[in-house]
């Protein structure tokens, strides 16, 4: 199989021939040209689909935790952060390097917000923030799409109470 920069290589040398031919067809300039375009923006969505989200380690959490709790009222006991830092370690890239003070999944994600931050409003205000980020960018981060209506309703609620 050829790559797309030696196939980007041959179209630009076609492109400079009289009567460009391949495979003994005669092509025209524009139909070289556009093959050429073709090519150049494959390679660039191609480069950009490799190429994973950053994220908040927070948020990357929360992205994990969403998608696999979002249908469970409590998390399994079994569950440790660690766990959760290595599938989120796989599909994002984080933003930040340190690990913050979050020890437990609740801490990052908790089942029931309202109650979680009930006596803390600056911790309820990150959250709040965290969530909206995700919720604004639902389609770039979540594979799950079961896992948007939970998590708005989430944010909804975190908003209200």
């Amino acid at each position: 199989m050829i790559g797309s920069d030696a196939l980007l290589r041959h179209l630009q040398k076609l492109g400079k021939e009289e009567e460009p031919l391949l495979g003994g067809r005669q092509y025209t300039h524009s139909q070289v040209k556009l093959a050429e375009r073709i090519v150049l923006d494959l390679q660039h969505d191609l480069e950009r689909a490799t190429r994973r989200p950053k994220l908040s380690r927070r948020r990357a959490f929360i992205v994990i935790l969403e998608e696999l709790y979002y249908d469970i009222p409590e998390y399994p006991r079994e569950l440790t952060l660690e766990s959760v830092h290595r599938r989120a370690s796989l599909r994002f890239e984080y933003m930040n390097r340190n690990v913050k003070v979050f020890r437990t999944p609740t801490e990052v994600h908790p089942n029931d917000p309202c109650t979680y931050y009930e006596d803390n409003a600056h911790g309820k205000a990150r959250y709040r923030v965290a969530l909206e980020h995700l919720v604004d960018g639902f389609d770039r981060y979540f594979q799950e799409p079961n896992a948007e209506a939970s998590l708005r309703v989430i944010y909804r609620d975190i908003r209200l109470c």
